[in-house]
This record gives structure tokens, C-alpha cells and sequence, in this order.
């Protein structure tokens, strides 16, 4: 629909331009021509990507793994946990768990088994994290770096990513402290 409203104001703008500049305005018209096609290049792409993250999302539900209302309405690959929720999952065991808090933050304290990759260094090393179909909760402090981390991760093909709502501060479960 976006693109057809588009194509319509392009139209109605090089049909006006015409009429009110003659042929003076060819230099105008390129220019309007080469930005409407930018314009159609990037709703194109945004456009494939939601339709990426549909398959995606339709893949999930395909493999019998729970969906979120939320994940479907806002197209996230990735999954809100509270902190009880989280803990129930990190409790049954085999899943990844990833803080992407500063390393002066883990001095307070991590969950067992973490792996830490802060999120400022998240896309150099996001290959270090393996790929095996075992979920991932990831956290940080309060919920917002965590978040962001997920919206990564499942950009890169990551699936079974889980945020924990509330970050380590909301976590009722064991902690380790730095030796």
C-alpha cells in the first residue's frame, strides 16, 4: 500500500512539475526521478526483510515451538522472559546463556555457566556463539541491552533466543561471583 501511495506522489509530482516549469525543470525531474527510486529501493528491502522474519516466525511455529502473541504482532525472532519464566528455563538445563553486560558489571556477579560478550562487541564476535538449536537466555543489567542483543542475534540466524525481562536485577536464581 505504502508503495502504491509512492508511485501516485511521484507521479503527481513530475505530472505537476511539467505543467508549471516546462522544460527547465528536466535537472529537477531527474532529481525527483532518482529519489523516488531510492525510495522504492528501500521500502523493497524493508519489505523483504518483514518477509524473512514472517518465514522465520511461520518456520517456528512449523518445528512445534511456542510463539508469543507479541512476537507475532511486533515480528520479533525472540522471546520476553520474566524472571520466573527464565529461571524455569535455565533450570531444565541445555541452553545457552549469554550476559552482554560490561565486564565491570559481571564483577557483581553472573549467572553459572554464562558466557560474556559485551553488547559493544556483539557483532565482531557473535561467530563465537554456536548455532545448535539450543536456546538461548540472554541478560543484562535491566532488560534493554539484552533486548537489543536478541534483535541481533536473530538477524544473524539465531533462533531460540529468549531476553530476561528485568536483567540480572530481577534474577531470582543462583548467581556466581568472580573468584
Amino acid at each position: 500500500m505504502e508503495i502504491a501511495t509512492l508511485v501516485i506522489a511521484l507521479l503527481a509530482l513530475v505530472l505537476a512539475s511539467k505543467k508549471s516549469a516546462g522544460g527547465s525543470s528536466k535537472a529537477a525531474l531527474e532529481e525527483l526521478d532518482r529519489d523516488g527510486r531510492r525510495r522504492l529501493e528501500n521500502l523493497a528491502k524493508e519489505l523483504r526483510g518483514e518477509l524473512e522474519t514472517t518465514r522465520r516466525l511461520l518456520a517456528e511455529l512449523a518445528a512445534g515451538r511456542p510463539l508469543d502473541p507479541d512476537q507475532v504482532v511486533e515480528g520479533r525472532l525472540w522471546r520476553d522472559l520474566d524472571a520466573r519464566a527464565a529461571e524455569r528455563l535455565f533450570s531444565a538445563g541445555g541452553l545457552h546463556v549469554l550476559d552482554v553486560r560490561t565486564a565491570q558489571e559481571v564483577q557483581g556477579g553472573k549467572l553459572p555457566g554464562a558466557v560474556h560478550i559485551p553488547i559493544q562487541e556483539l557483532e565482531e564476535r557473535a561467530g563465537e556463539l554456536p548455532k545448535d538449536g539450543r536456546p538461548y537466555l540472554i541478560y543484562c543489567a535491566a532488560g534493554g541491552r539484552s533486548a537489543a542483543a536478541c534483535e541481533f542475534l536473530s538477524t544473524q540466524g539465531f533462533s531460540g533466543l529468549h531476553n530476561l525481562s528485568g536483567g540480572i536485577g530481577a534474577w531470582p536464581g543462583p548467581v556466581e561471583r568472580p573468584r
